[in-house]
């Protein structure tokens, strides 16, 4: 009788630990492990879903306590209307299709990660390039599960650092735009498997360090790419932080590092779009953007607000929601010049 009390006292204690309602922060939803002090990201509850460029910290503090963030929870930010995702190097863990079928276009994982989970970022058909581990030397042995970015058909470059020592069953399949692949330790597991498109390999370079022996990526599907290139540096360079200007109704991006691609954003003051005045009202807009480039780590995002007085406007706020507003399924300085024709009458 005291065994069977006893045992009903700690599934008692669990639940209460293990359980208990998500917890916002900053933006972001958590369940934590009290007992453990770890919190783990899951879906917004309210249903609102996650919007924008999201940060993962490598901890939060709620109650006086602070936790690790190790895990991303099962369809945390499935569907979700995300630009980016960059992920502290304290997570371990990505549930499966945690990203699958999101607006993503650019993730930036951590080297602490030992999972990235089945079909987690799967149809993210917006996503274009993937960073998993900088390079430096660690002793993860990570995976990447099976499909995790399966029909990821604007992906075009992915970088995996040293954690990262194997790859499962289609993780890659139907990427038709993959082009460069970056693999910083000296050889990956999962030699034979079908991780690759074989239909895309005749267009893709393989790129490992230099510091590999002459066995090491030479079986299949490595053998079959159409280029292998050897780096002679172990480290990754950071693209510089971009520039943005506004004038004569254009906002433009300029970035030391030549040869990147901006990725961009416009977040838009709802109110102006509400306004009940007779009168025309200012608009008040911020642009984000940050670089990437093959081969490299995505900069630092810049930021800028801008106000415009004295105009009245004839489109709705979803115009601007997603940041593609001349809708051609690509959000680039393009959308900007768009907007500026909006904003200035010119349209």
């Amino acid at each position: 009788m005291k065994k069977d009390v006893f045992l009903l006292l700690l599934c008692f204690v669990a639940l209460t630990v293990c359980a208990q309602d998500p917890v916002e922060y900053k933006g972001l939803w958590y369940t934590l492990d009290v007992s453990n002090s770890i919190a783990t990201v899951v879906a917004n509850p309210t249903g609102d879903g996650y919007s924008g460029e999201v940060v993962i910290p490598d901890a939060v503090e709620y109650g006086g306590k602070k936790y690790d963030v190790a895990r991303i929870g099962d369809e945390a930010f499935c569907g979700t209307n995300i630009l980016s995702v960059t992920i502290g190097d304290k997570l371990s863990y990505i549930g499966k299709r945690a990203f699958a079928y999101s607006t993503v276009t650019s993730a930036v994982i951590g080297k602490g990660v030992q999972n990235v989970g089945d079909f987690a970022f799967y149809d993210c058909r917006r996503l274009t390039d993937v960073i998993i581990g900088n390079g430096e030397n660690n002793e993860n042995y990570g995976r990447i599960g099976e499909s995790a970015f399966h029909h990821c058909t604007s992906l075009s470059s992915v970088i995996l650092g040293k954690g990262i020592s194997g790859i499962y069953a289609s993780a890659f399949f139907d990427c038709k735009n993959l082009k460069d692949v970056y693999c910083f330790r000296d050889n990956i597991g999962g030699n034979g498997r079908n991780f690759f498109d074989r239909d895309n390999l005749d267009n893709m370079t393989l790129h490992y360090p230099e510091s590999a022996s002459s066995y090491a990526y030479t079986s299949f599907p490595w053998s079959s790419f159409k280029e292998t290139e050897k780096m002679q540096s172990s480290e990754l360079v950071k693209c510089a932080t971009p520039q943005i200007t506004f004038a004569n109704g254009v906002v433009s991006f300029t970035c030391q590092t030549e040869g990147v691609e901006f990725i961009s954003h416009i977040d838009v003051d709802e109110a102006w779009f509400f306004n009940s005045s007779s009168d025309s009202a200012p608009l008040n807009f911020t642009v984000s953007v940050f670089a990437v480039k093959k081969g490299c780590l995505r900069s630092d995002t810049a930021v800028d607000a801008y106000s415009i007085d004295g105009f009245t406007h004839t489109v709705t706020s979803n115009a601007f929601k997603d940041g593609d507003v001349n809708k051609d399924g690509k959000v680039n300085v393009g959308d900007h010049v768009k907007l500026s024709e909006i904003i200035l009458a010119k349209e």
